[in-house]
């Protein structure tokens, strides 16, 4: 009993929190981005594949050069390192596997534990005086976005076009609670999830 009404009051705080700044809105705007986003990436694709390039074709040629365990790295070393490649391009590739939404669990995995990564290094990077100055300057607005909606843009980051990697090296800078990361950041799995559905009907 007193663990749920210690959940309601933090819930309400938070609720409240929110709606004075501005939470909510933030949240639907860029919910809103997203839609877009994925509906522009599905009417790309399908323009692209129909009428231009067989785009599932060629992402066969570039990924049929390495080994699953190579593919797999290039992913990992990328979303650790500030989402260097798109991962629409691995899911594209996933799409022609043995297990097609297996994979794709593989992949988000392998972006949530990148992630993990760029947030342990984020909090080291806070140590480094030029080091944390650049990153202040690099990543101004994410900092002033984190600082303002905490998990809530961390949620935003994971499932929306917004570069996940930076967001998290933000989040260890400013050491947000990583318990608290670990759990927002599990929306990256409906990122991946939500991209796969879309492209696997398209390409």
């Amino acid at each position: 009993m007193a663990k749920q009404k210690d959940f309601r009051k933090r819930s309400n705080l938070a609720h409240h929190y929110y709606k004075r700044k501005g939470g909510y809105k933030f949240l639907g705007q860029n919910f809103l981005k997203l839609l877009v986003a994925v509906a522009i990436l599905g009417a790309v694709v399908y323009f692209v594949s129909e009428y231009v390039i067989d785009i599932e074709h060629v992402t066969k040629l570039i990924f049929e050069r390495f080994n699953l365990f190579v593919i797999l790295a290039i992913l990992f070393i990328s979303e650790s390192f500030l989402g260097l490649l798109p991962p629409d391009l691995f899911i594209i590739w996933a799409k022609d596997q043995s297990f097609p939404y297996l994979m794709v669990m593989i992949l988000a995995a392998l972006s949530y534990a990148g992630g993990v990564i760029s947030y342990s290094y984020g909090t080291q990077l806070v140590k480094i005086k030029p080091i944390h100055d650049f990153v202040h300057i690099k990543f101004k607005e994410q900092f002033e976005q984190l600082r303002r909606f905490g998990g809530l843009f961390i949620f935003i980051a994971a499932v929306t076009p917004l570069p996940f990697s930076p967001v998290s090296v933000v989040a260890g800078v400013v050491e947000f609670p990583f318990r608290k990361y670990l759990f927002v950041a599990l929306a990256r799995f409906v990122r991946f999830f939500l991209y796969a559905l879309v492209l696997f009907n398209l390409v």
